[in-house]
C-alpha cells in the first residue's frame, strides 16, 4: 500500500536540489530584497515609517507572485502529465495515486515556500529601519504561506479534474475571484442579519453568523491589509491561517479521491479540444469548421483563444459584470460602497485587468503547444518564414482577446471624463504610450521566457521586469522624452514626445522578436 508514496517527492526534491539555476533565482529574489532594503534606507531620511513601507511592498509582491504561480505553475502539475499520457507509465512503475499527487504537486508546494522561508531572515532587518514588529513579519509569512498551501492544492484539483492546462488555469483564476470577493457578501449577509435581529443566542442563528464571521476573515487579502496597520498585535493563528490550511489538506484529499476516476475515464489520444464544439454539435455557428487560407491565424484562434465558443462566453460574461457592477451601484445598501457614477470607473479598471491577465496567459502559450508536442522542426520544413508564423499566431491570439478589448473601448466611453475630445488627446498622450510599452515588453517577455522555461514564464516574467526595465535605458530615453515635451509647450511638445516613445517601443519590441525567432530556429533544430 506504501510502495511509491515519496518516491516520485523524493526524486523531485533531489532533482530541486541539484539544480543551479533554482537556487540561482532564489538567490536573485533575496539580492531583490537586499536592493530593495538599501533604497529604504536612503528613503528614511524623507519618509516616515521607512520599515512597514519596505515590508509592505515586499509582502505585497510575494502575494501577487504566489497567485500568479497558482494560475500558471500549480495548476499544471497533473495537467501536463495527461497531455504527455505519461500518468500510465507512473502507475506501471508501481506510483499509486496519492504518490502522483505529492511528487508532482507537493514537490511544487515545496518549492515556493522554500523561496518564502529564504527571504525571512532578511526581511527582519526590516524591524531595523523602524515602522514595524517582528510579530508582524511572522504574522504576514504565515499567512501568505497558510494560502500558499490553499492555493497549490486548490488548482491541484483543478489540475486533476481537467484535461488541459490551460482550462484548469482558468478554472483556478475563478476560483480565486471567487476567494477574494466571497469575505465581502458574507461581511454584507452577516451585517443584515443583525440588522434584522439576528443574534448568536439561538444555536442554529450562532452556528450562521460564525460561519459568516469565518469566511469573512478567511481570505488572505483582507488579513494582510489587517497585518500592514501600524500596531498590529493580533495572534499569529488567525482565522485565515487555520481555515486555508484546512481547506488545502481538503483539496488535496478531494483530488485523492477524484484522481482515481478522472484518470480511468480520461480521453485517450492526447489532451481535447477543450471549449471548442465539434462539427457535428447543435450549435452550429460555433463550431471551428474548416480551416482557414492561413492555418496559423485559424489554429490558434480556436486553440488558444478558445475559438467562437468561448468569444461569445467571455463576451456575456463581461456583459454581465457590468450588469452586475452598474445594479450594485443601483443599491444604496450594498457593501462595496459602489455609487452610480463610479460604475464607469469601476468597469473600466476590472476590463484593464482582465486584458492584461488574458493577453499574458495567451503570450505565455503562444508557442506552447508546439514545444511540447516537439513540432517545431516540422514548421520550419514549411515554405513560410519564422516571423510569418509568429505574427500570424499573435493575430490568432489578438482575435481570441477581442471580446476583452471590446468591452475595454466600451468602458472607456462609460468613464465620465472619457470624452471624444479627451479620447482624442490620449492618442498624443506621451505617459499613455509609455504604459503601452511597458505592457508590450512584459508580454514579449513572457513569450520569451516561454521558450526556455517549462512552466512558470508568467511569475517569472513579472520577476524580471524589475531588473529589465533597470538595466535597459529604455528608461532613461523615456525620461528625456518627457523632458522634450515639457521644454515644448503645447500639443506640438507632446506629439514630439510620442513620436520618441513610439520609436523606443518599435526598438525594443524588434529585439526581442529577433530573440525569440532565433530562440525557435535554435529549438527546431534540435
Amino acid at each position: 500500500m506504501y510502495y511509491g508514496l515519496i518516491a516520485l517527492l523524493t526524486r523531485a526534491l533531489r532533482l530541486d536540489a541539484r539544480q543551479l539555476q533554482n537556487h540561482l533565482f532564489r538567490l536573485a529574489f533575496v539580492g531583490f530584497i537586499y536592493l530593495s532594503m538599501l533604497s529604504a534606507t536612503f528613503q528614511s531620511a524623507f519618509i516616515g515609517a521607512p520599515g512597514l513601507n519596505f515590508f509592505s511592498s515586499i509582502a505585497w509582491l510575494n502575494l501577487l507572485f504566489i497567485t500568479c504561480a497558482g494560475i500558471g505553475y500549480f495548476s499544471t502539475a497533473i495537467t501536463e502529465e495527461k497531455e504527455e499520457e505519461t500518468l500510465g507509465l507512473l502507475q506501471m512503475a508501481g506510483l499509486n495515486h496519492i504518490g502522483i499527487l505529492l511528487g508532482k504537486s507537493t514537490s511544487r508546494l515545496i518549492q515556493v515556500m522554500l523561496l518564502l522561508v529564504v527571504q525571512f531572515p532578511f526581511m527582519l532587518l526590516a524591524v531595523t529601519l523602524g515602522g514595524v514588529t517582528t510579530n508582524q513579519i511572522l504574522a504576514a509569512y504565515v499567512s501568505v504561506l497558510a494560502f500558499t498551501v490553499l492555493l497549490a492544492n486548490l488548482a491541484l484539483v483543478s489540475s486533476v479534474l481537467f484535461q488541459r492546462g490551460g482550462i484548469a488555469s482558468g478554472f483556478t483564476t475563478i476560483i480565486l475571484v471567487i476567494h477574494a470577493l466571497l469575505p465581502g457578501f458574507a461581511k454584507w449577509g452577516q451585517i443584515e442579519l443583525e440588522n434584522g435581529g439576528w443574534r448568536k443566542s439561538i444555536w442554529w442563528k450562532n452556528l450562521i453568523i460564525t460561519s459568516l464571521e469565518w469566511i469573512e476573515e478567511s481570505c488572505v487579502f483582507y488579513q494582510m491589509q489587517s497585518v500592514m496597520q501600524t500596531g498590529f498585535n493580533q495572534a499569529i493563528l488567525s482565522k485565515q491561517v487555520i481555515s486555508n490550511v484546512v481547506c488545502g489538506v481538503f483539496c488535496f484529499g478531494l483530488a485523492w479521491l477524484l484522481f482515481g476516476p478522472m484518470v480511468n475515464n480520461a480521453a485517450s489520444g492526447g489532451a481535447s479540444r477543450g471549449a471548442l464544439q465539434k462539427s457535428t454539435s447543435q450549435v452550429r455557428f460555433l463550431s471551428p469548421g474548416r480551416c482557414w487560407s492561413n492555418p496559423f491565424i485559424w489554429k490558434d484562434f480556436q486553440f488558444i483563444g478558445g475559438g467562437y465558443s468561448l468569444f461569445v462566453g467571455k463576451l456575456l460574461a463581461y456583459i454581465l459584470l457590468l450588469v452586475a457592477i452598474v445594479g450594485s451601484s443601483m443599491y444604496s445598501g450594498n457593501w462595496l460602497g459602489i455609487r452610480h457614477d463610479d460604475s464607469g470607473r469601476i468597469y473600466f479598471g476590472c476590463m484593464v485587468f482582465a486584458v492584461v491577465l488574458e493577453a499574458s496567459l495567451f503570450a505565455s502559450r503562444i508557442f506552447q503547444e508546439e514545444i511540447r508536442l516537439q513540432t517545431m522542426s516540422s514548421l520550419l520544413m514549411l515554405p513560410r518564414s519564422i516571423p510569418y508564423m509568429g505574427y500570424s499566431k499573435a493575430i490568432g491570439c489578438l482575435m481570441g482577446l477581442a471580446p476583452a478589448l471590446l468591452c475595454l473601448a466600451m468602458s472607456a466611453c462609460l468613464v465620465p471624463e472619457n470624452r471624444l475630445a479627451n479620447s482624442m488627446k490620449i492618442l498624443i498622450e506621451p505617459g499613455f504610450w509609455s504604459g503601452m510599452m511597458v505592457f508590450l515588453i512584459f508580454l514579449h517577455l513572457i513569450a520569451l521566457l516561454s521558450l526556455f522555461v517549462k512552466w512558470g514564464a508568467l511569475p517569472l516574467a513579472f520577476f524580471l521586469m524589475g531588473p529589465v526595465s533597470t538595466c535597459c535605458p529604455v528608461w532613461q530615453l523615456v525620461f528625456l522624452a518627457f523632458g522634450t515635451s515639457s521644454s515644448f509647450q503645447g500639443e506640438w511638445g507632446k506629439l514630439t514626445a510620442t513620436i520618441i516613445v513610439w520609436v523606443l517601443t518599435a526598438l525594443v519590441c524588434f529585439v526581442f522578436q529577433m530573440m525569440i525567432a532565433a530562440r525557435l530556429q535554435a529549438l527546431g533544430t534540435k
